[in-house]
C-alpha cells in the first residue's frame, strides 16, 4: 500500500473568508467540487474518473474530524487501520491518502495537491474509487482527507435471476428428499431485499438481523409459527452460495426444514459485492 505525504499546512490567511452556512450541505458540495476537479485533471491526462464510494468517504471524514478536533495530529496516523476496515467491505489491493488543512476553497486545496509531486502521484495513480471527508476545526480551519483505493471489478448480477435460480436449487434439493417446494412471497422478498440493502450500506452488520430489526415483524404480519433467515455475502453465483449453505449443518437444516414460504433479496453494491438475505416462514 502507498501512503501519501502531507501537504504544507501554511496557507495564505486572506484566502479564507468565513461565512454562515449549513455545514452539512456545504461540506458535501465542497467534496463534490474537489472530486470534479480531481477527475477533470485525471481526464486531461487520459486517466479514468474516480468513483465516489460511501465507505471510503466515511473513513476520510472520520480522519478529518479527528484532525480538526485535535484527537490526532495533522498526519496520516491510522491509515493502515482505515485501509484494513475498508478491506472488510471492498475488494481492494492498494490505497493512498492525501490530506490538507486550510480555507474552505476547493481550487486552493486541489492546486496545492497537484503542485506537490507525492500528492499529484496519488491523484494520477491507478485507483478507481475515492472518498473525501472535510471537517471544520474550532479555529475555523478546515481539514481535508481524500482516500484513493484500487478495487477489483466484479461481474454484475441480475437480482431477480439470481433469486429465482437460488430458490430453484433449494426446491430441487427438497424435491429429492420428498419435501414440498417452498413458495416465493413478494412481501417477504421486499423485507429480505431491504435487509440486504442495509448490509450493503453498512447500516447493519453482515449477518442475521437482530431481534429489533423490522424484518422480524414478518412473524406477526404473516401469523407465522416459525421464521429463520440465511445470509450470503460476496457469492457471485447462486450455486456457489447454495453449496456454501449446504456445507453447514445448521444452514442445511434450515433449507430442509418445515417451511412453506420464503423471500430472497439480492443486492449488489457499487463495488460489486453481492448481499443475499433469504427468509423462511412456516405459516
Amino acid at each position: 500500500m502507498k501512503l501519501g505525504n502531507l501537504i504544507l499546512a501554511a496557507l495564505t490567511p486572506l484566502l479564507f473568508s468565513p461565512t454562515a452556512f449549513s455545514q452539512n450541505a456545504d461540506l458535501v458540495s465542497m467534496e463534490n467540487e474537489i472530486l470534479k476537479m480531481v477527475n477533470e485533471h485525471r481526464k486531461s491526462i487520459g486517466k479514468s474518473e474516480l468513483v465516489f464510494n460511501d465507505y471510503v468517504r466515511k473513513e476520510a471524514y472520520i480522519h478529518s474530524q479527528n484532525m480538526a478536533s485535535g484527537k490526532v495530529t495533522f498526519s496520516h496516523k491510522g491509515f493502515d487501520e482505515r485501509f484494513n476496515r475498508l478491506s472488510g467491505f471492498l475488494e481492494i489491493t492498494t490505497g493512498a491518502e492525501n490530506i490538507a488543512n486550510g480555507p474552505f476553497n476547493a481550487k486552493h486545496i486541489v492546486s496545492g495537491w497537484l503542485a506537490s509531486p507525492p500528492h499529484r502521484k496519488n491523484i494520477e495513480d491507478d485507483f478507481n474509487l475515492t472518498g473525501i471527508g472535510i471537517a471544520k476545526a474550532p479555529n475555523g480551519t478546515y481539514f481535508y482527507t481524500q482516500i484513493f483505493v484500487k478495487s477489483a471489478e466484479k461481474p454484475k448480477v441480475v437480482p431477480r435471476e439470481y433469486e429465482a435460480e437460488l430458490l430453484q436449487l433449494i426446491n430441487n434439493h427438497r424435491k429429492g428428499l420428498g419435501l414440498p417446494a417452498i413458495k416465493n412471497d413478494e412481501g417477504i422478498h421486499t423485507e429480505a431485499l431491504g435487509y440486504s440493502q442495509q448490509m450493503a450500506a453498512g447500516k447493519v452488520p453482515i449477518g442475521p438481523p437482530s431481534f429489533d430489526n423490522p424484518i422480524k415483524s414478518l412473524m406477526r404480519r404473516y401469523k407465522a409459527s416459525k421464521m429463520v433467515e440465511l445470509i450470503g455475502y460476496d457469492y457471485l453465483k447462486p450455486k456457489e452460495l447454495f453449496d456454501a449453505w449446504m456445507s453447514s449443518t445448521s444452514q442445511r437444516d434450515i433449507i430442509e426444514g418445515n417451511f412453506n414460504l420464503t423471500g430472497i433479496g439480492v443486492y449488489q453494491s457499487v463495488n460489486g459485492k453481492v448481499f443475499v438475505t433469504q427468509v423462511f416462514l412456516l405459516q
